[in-house]
C-alpha cells in the first residue's frame, strides 16, 4: 500500500494521533502531489463484485438501486424466517458466528463452570465460603446506622454482591462520568418469555437516551451534593453512601432529576427507576426502623447469588420462590444466568479477545490513515461550504478538530477490568469476579478524558462492544467508533479494488456527519449539549433546517415498494438524521476517492470506470431484498415495539443518496430520469 500511505502524508501532513485521541485538522492542507503525464493508472484491487446481479434493462437514472442488483432480486425468494434477506447472509461462517467462536484458556474456565456444582464438591465449598466472606467482610451486621448500612451493601458489590444500583459511563463537561441506573438482575427462567418480559428490559439506554433527547443534559445532578453544585434530590440522598462504599467518587456520579416529569416525554421507561429510588429513600429516612428494614432488603439481594453455589441451594431457592404468589411461575435458570453475564459483565473481556483474534497486525494504523483522508476532505468541505457564516464554520471545524477517532480497538486494555478466572473453583466465584472486574474497569475510567477513554466505555457497552457489526457516533464523547466488522473483509480489504474500499469508507463519513446532523449539532466539541449547539446564528440555523425540510421532501416522494405497496412511500421525518449522513458521508468518501484517483494518475476511460465503480459498489453495499412484512415493521414500526427505524430501507439508502450528488450525474452523464434532479435542487448540507 506504499500509493496510500503517501497520499495520506500528502493530504494531512501535520495530523497527529491515532484511536483514542483526537486528530487535528490542518488549516491548509497540502494539496496531491500530480505524477507526470503517463500511461493511465490501473486499479490495482480485485473488482470482486457480481455484475450478473445487475439489470440493466431498468433505466439507471429512474431506480439505480435496481439497476445495481435488479435481476439478484428477481431471483431470490423471501422465506417464511426472513422479511429480508441482506448481502451476506450467504457467507458461512458470518461474522457473528466467528465472534462466538472466540475463545482462550481464561474464557473458556469460565464456560466450564457454567454449570451448577455438587453440592458435596470442593467448588461447592469454595463457593459457599466465598459468599459468607462477604457478608462479613463488609460490616452489614454490626452496621448501627443507615448511611453504614448503605457503605456496608456498597463494599458487597465492590466484592461481587448484585446491588440495587447500576453505573454506566457516559461522556460530560470533556470527561466521562458515571450515570446512577437501577439494577434488574435476576435469574429465573419467567424472564424468557416474551409476553412476560419486564417493561424495564426494553427500555432505551441512558447514552441513547441522551442522543435523542439532549436537552436532558440540564437535569443531570450529581451524587456527592457537594457544595456549589445542584443538590443531589432528597429522594436519591441513599445514593452517595452505597456509591463511596463501592469505593468510588459520589463526585463522579450523576441522577437525571425529575424523572416523574421525564416520564411525560416517553422517552424511556422511568417508572421502573423513579419507583425502585423511592422504595430505598423510604426506608433510608425511615425514623426508627430504617436500618433493620435496609437490612432486610439488602440480605433480598444477597440472597440473589445464593442459588448459584450448588444444585442443592438452587433446588432451595426455587422452593423458596413457589411459596410465593408473586414468584410462583419463577424458576432459576442457567440460561438466564448465561445471558446476563455476557450482557453485562463479559462485553469487555470478549472485546478482547476480538481484537487480539481477529484483527491482523498493523490494520488499525492503516485504516487510521484513510480516517486522516477522510477529515482533511471534510475540514476542506466545511471551510468552502456556501451557506454557513464563519463564526459556524469555525464552531464546526473545532468540533471536528476535536472529534476522537476510535478505530478496531482501544490503545490500551485496563488489565483490572479483565475478568480472571484463572484462581476461581466455581461460578458463583466467577460472578462475583465479572462483576468487581467491571466496577474496577468504572473506577478507571470516571473522570478521565473522553479523549482517552471514550473507546473503552463504548467496549464494555452490550449494544456497541466490539463483536458487534456496528459502526456508531456518540454525542456525549464526541466520538466516532470503527469496529473491528468494518476493518475486516468484505468491508475493508487492501486486496479489493480501491473504488470498493473508498465506497465502504462513507461508513466513516457517515459516523463523522452524525455530529452535525439534526441532533449532532445540538452538542459542543466536548460533547455537552448548548441551546445553540454550533450555530454562531440564528440564520444558519434556519438555513440548515430549511435544507433538511428539502431533504425530508425529497425521500417523502420515494415509493418504497412500488410493485406490491403502491403509493405507500418512504417516511423521510423519521430517518432524516441518518439520511443526513448517508448523504455527507457518501459525498465525503467520494470526494477522498478522487484525490486518490488523481494522486495515481488515473485519466480518460479508466478515471471514467473507477467513478462507476464507486457507485455500482453503493449499490452493492445495500443490496438486499425486503417484502411488505419488512418494510411495515421496519419503516413503519407497525408491531415493532421500538417503533419505526430510523435508518431509511435499502433502496432510499441508494437511491436518495445519488439523486443528490453531482458526482453520480457525471459519472454516467445522466440527463434525465425519475431520480433526475436539476442542479440547483440537489441538496447539500455537508
Amino acid at each position: 500500500m506504499p500509493a496510500a500511505i503517501l497520499f495520506s502524508s500528502l493530504m494531512m501532513a501535520s495530523c497527529v494521533g491515532f484511536a483514542d485521541s483526537a486528530i487535528g485538522v490542518e488549516d491548509n492542507p497540502t494539496e496531491p502531489t500530480k505524477k507526470p503525464e503517463t500511461a493511465s493508472a490501473k486499479d490495482p484491487g480485485k473488482w470482486w463484485i457480481d455484475e450478473s446481479y445487475m439489470d440493466k434493462s431498468v433505466k439507471l437514472s429512474d431506480d439505480f438501486f435496481m439497476y445495481c442488483i435488479g435481476t439478484w432480486w428477481k431471483n431470490t425468494t423471501l422465506d417464511k424466517e426472513h422479511s429480508i434477506l441482506y448481502r451476506f447472509y450467504d457467507v458461512k461462517p458470518s461474522f457473528t458466528d466467528r465472534v462466538n467462536s472466540l475463545t482462550d484458556d481464561n474464557y473458556s474456565k469460565y464456560k466450564s463452570r457454567l454449570k451448577w456444582a455438587d453440592p458435596n464438591s470442593e467448588a461447592a465449598a469454595s463457593a459457599q465460603k466465598l459468599y459468607d466472606d462477604v457478608l462479613k467482610k463488609s460490616g452489614l451486621e454490626a452496621a448501627t446506622t443507615p448511611e453504614d448500612v448503605m457503605r456496608a451493601f456498597g463494599k458487597m458489590s465492590a466484592m461481587g454482591v448484585s446491588s440495587c444500583i447500576r453505573l454506566e459511563p457516559f461522556g460530560y463537561n470533556g470527561k466521562v462520568y458515571l450515570y446512577v441506573d437501577v439494577c434488574d438482575e435476576s435469574y429465573d427462567a419467567y424472564r424468557d418469555s416474551p409476553s412476560n418480559a419486564r417493561q424495564s428490559d426494553k427500555k432505551t439506554s441512558f447514552r441513547e437516551l441522551l442522543k435523542k433527547h439532549p436537552e436532558l443534559m440540564q437535569h443531570l445532578v450529581p451524587v456527592s451534593g457537594k457544595s456549589g453544585t445542584r443538590s443531589i434530590p432528597e429522594k436519591y440522598s441513599f445514593i452517595k453512601y452505597i456509591i463511596e462504599g463501592m469505593g468510588i467518587d459520589p463526585e463522579l456520579c450523576y441522577t437525571i432529576e425529575d424523572c416523574a416529569k421525564l416520564i411525560r416525554l416517553n422517552v424511556s421507561d422511568f417508572s421502573s427507576y423513579d419507583n425502585s429510588m423511592e422504595n430505598w429513600q423510604k426506608a433510608f429516612t425511615h425514623k426508627e426502623k430504617a436500618v433493620t428494614i435496609l437490612k432486610e432488603m439488602i440480605k433480598d439481594f444477597y440472597d440473589l447469588d445464593y442459588c448459584l453455589i450448588s444444585q442443592k441451594t438452587l433446588e432451595e431457592a426455587n422452593n423458596e420462590l413457589k411459596k410465593h404468589p408473586l414468584t410462583e411461575n419463577y424458576e432459576m435458570s442457567l440460561k438466564e444466568v448465561e445471558k446476563i453475564m455476557d450482557k453485562s459483565y463479559l462485553t469487555y473481556l470478549r472485546s478482547k479477545m476480538v481484537a487480539e483474534q481477529m484483527v491482523p497486525a498493523g490494520r488499525k494504523e492503516e485504516y487510521m490513515k484513510y480516517c486522516k483522508e477522510m477529515i482533511g476532505v471534510f475540514a476542506q468541505r466545511i471551510k468552502t461550504n456556501e451557506w454557513m457564516s464563519e463564526g459556524s464554520k469555525k464552531n464546526a471545524l473545532d468540533k471536528l478538530n476535536a472529534m476522537v477517532f476510535n478505530v478496531a480497538y482501544p490503545d490500551r486494555w485496563i488489565k483490572e477490568g479483565l475478568p480472571d478466572f484463572s484462581k476461581s473453583q466455581s461460578l458463583l466465584e466467577d460472578v462475583y469476579i465479572m462483576r468487581t472486574a467491571r466496577q474496577n474497569l468504572l473506577k478507571a475510567i470516571a473522570g478521565k478524558s473522553r479523549i482517552k477513554e471514550s473507546f473503552t466505555a463504548i467496549a464494555m457497552d452490550i449494544n456497541n462492544w466490539l463483536g458487534e457489526e456496528n459502526a456508531s457516533y456518540d454525542p456525549n464523547y464526541n466520538s466516532m467508533s470503527i469496529l473491528p466488522y468494518y476493518v475486516l473483509p468484505p468491508n475493508y480489504d487492501p486486496t479489493q479494488s480501491l473504488a470498493i474500499n473508498y465506497q465502504m469508507f462513507d461508513t466513516m463519513g457517515h459516523e463523522m456527519t452524525h455530529g452535525f446532523d439534526t441532533s449532532g449539532s445540538q452538542f459542543d466539541k466536548n460533547g455537552d449539549y448548548t441551546p445553540n449547539g454550533i450555530w454562531a446564528s440564528e440564520a444558519d440555523k434556519a438555513e440548515f433546517d430549511r435544507r433538511t425540510e428539502l431533504l425530508v421532501k425529497c425521500y417523502n416522494s420515494y415509493d418504497v415498494l412500488p410493485d406490491e405497496m403502491p403509493g405507500v412511500k418512504a417516511d423521510g421525518k423519521t430517518t432524516l438524521g441518518e439520511n443526513i449522513a448517508d448523504l455527507g458521508g457518501t459525498e465525503i468518501a467520494y470526494q477522498a476517492f478522487l484525490n486518490r484517483l488523481e494522486v495515481d494518475g488515473y485519466t480518460g476511460d479508466n478515471l471514467k470506470l473507477m467513478k462507476q465503480r464507486f457507485f455500482l459498489s453503493l449499490g452493492e453495499e445495500w443490496r438486499s431484498k425486503y417484502g411488505e412484512d419488512h418494510v411495515n415493521y421496519t419503516a413503519f414500526g407497525k408491531g415493532n415495539p421500538h417503533g419505526a427505524d430510523v435508518h431509511s430501507l435499502s433502496k432510499e439508502r441508494v437511491n436518495g443518496v445519488v439523486a443528490n450528488m453531482n458526482g453520480w450525474y457525471e459519472a454516467f452523464d445522466i440527463k434525465d430520469g425519475a431520480l433526475y434532479r436539476a442542479p440547483k435542487d440537489r441538496i447539500k448540507i455537508w
